[in-house]
């Protein structure tokens, strides 16, 4: 059923297009920002002959003061965001104006951080959570590389916790950019390993955010034109990287996507992919994704065929004209595991251990708080469409480490 009395909430400033990354001088000038500092991924600067040029025209600008270039595959650490920004203070850069964060999400999320440490005292664990009380972070403009993270829209900002191993996060509505550019050029180099990881996390989320009890009828329509633009684009970039319309595409499908997801909940399949990330180091994005795909894979057997909602979103289709809901659902599950299977996408030769298994059971019924006593982990209060049991999670994690 979905939810009919819900708030929405979407703070967002966008500006998309061809070589619209060229558009933040104008804002820069409109906002009078004078001190600008640029957080840039270091490995998008070293592939992108785009972000070279558009990196020795700003340099010619009087006010970009300090590049800072983040380097690093993973979710950035509390204890590397002190470092960083404890050396940016002592130099000064607290005073700035503004931070340009060009990159994917951990980049984003980095910016994020050191733009609300710059303006108030404490490391980064003193932040953790949704911390209150804040004094303004330093304004942020997020220029993404991915189709995944959706950080461009959200407030959230991702660090772990080197020492515990938790990722928690700064969370706080200081952390909204004050501009967000979707320039489809700037992701249109990223390597293939990137554009699968990050996409399938974003596709798989406007599957989760659709069909989970928290939804309602607005978030929907996000999760329906996200999905739609995802889907059918994913294909197009892979197979011609210079197809600059898709990738516009994948841009606002991934930020509909967090638009949904703020508005709605994620479910089971995020905190396996939490648990992944942190103890594996397994990319957020793919361990979302085939965690996803295998609990849709699971309700469906259970007899929830509501995916076939999916199946008109979808391009290529059967010829067949009529097909049954169970059919339709089922398309939709075999065209998710095709892609996997299609891009030898697997934790299997992830060195997982065998028992990792039960230690992931344990700590998502921990993670979901439930009463497992009666054998039930995944409830009627779950936002899962579908109550599973122990057994119905034991086989989704085998399925998910393909043990």
């Amino acid at each position: 059923m979905i939810n009919n009395n819900f708030n929405f909430e979407l703070v967002t400033n966008v500006v998309s297009g061809v070589n619209s990354i060229n558009d933040v001088y104008q804002f820069l000038y409109e906002k009078d920002y004078k001190k600008v500092g640029l957080i840039l991924d270091k490995k998008l600067y070293e592939n992108s002959n785009y972000i070279k040029f558009f990196l020795k025209q700003f340099k010619k600008k009087k006010i970009l003061k300090k590049i800072y270039y983040f380097s690093g595959t993973e979710e950035p650490t509390y204890q590397h965001l002190d470092i960083v920004t404890n050396e940016f203070k002592k130099k000064g850069y607290h005073k700035f104006d503004c931070f340009v964060a060009i990159g994917g999400g951990s980049a984003i999320d980095f910016a994020k951080g050191v733009a609300t440490l710059l303006k108030n005292s404490g490391s980064g664990l003193k932040y953790r959570g949704f911390p209150k009380n804040l004094k303004p972070s330093i304004p942020v403009i997020a220029i993404p590389s991915t189709t995944g993270t959706g950080t461009e829209l959200a407030y959230n900002a991702v660090f772990i916790d080197s020492e515990s191993k938790k990722k928690l996060g700064i969370n706080t509505k200081n952390n909204y950019p004050v501009l967000s550019i979707l320039d489809p050029k700037v992701p249109a180099n990223s390597p293939k390993n990137v554009i699968l990881n990050s996409s399938l996390g974003a596709l798989i989320r406007s599957i989760d955010t659709m069909f989970n009890k928290k939804s309602n009828k607005i978030s929907k329509i996000f999760s329906e034109n996200s999905f739609k633009l995802l889907f059918n684009n994913l294909p197009k970039v892979l197979k011609k990287r210079n197809n600059l319309e898709s990738w516009s595409s994948m841009q606002w499908g991934a930020y509909f996507s967090i638009a949904a997801l703020l508005n709605s909940s994620q479910g089971p399949a995020g905190p396996i992919a939490y648990y992944l990330s942190t103890n594996y180091k397994i990319p957020q994005g793919l361990g979302y994704a085939i965690s996803g795909i295998c609990f849709f894979k699971r309700n469906h057997e259970k007899g929830y065929h509501e995916y076939s909602k999916l199946f008109d979103l979808i391009e290529k289709k059967p010829k067949k004209k009529i097909l049954s809901k169970k059919e339709k659902s089922k398309f939709v599950i075999d065209s998710l595991l095709k892609i996997l299977q299609n891009n030898k996408l697997t934790l299997k030769n992830r060195n997982i251990p065998e028992n990792h298994d039960k230690k992931i059971l344990a700590f998502i019924t921990k993670t979901l708080n439930k009463n497992s006593s009666n054998n039930i982990v995944i409830s009627k209060r779950s936002t899962n469409p579908v109550i599973l049991s122990k057994k119905d999670l034991i086989i989704i994690i085998r399925k998910i480490l393909k043990k």
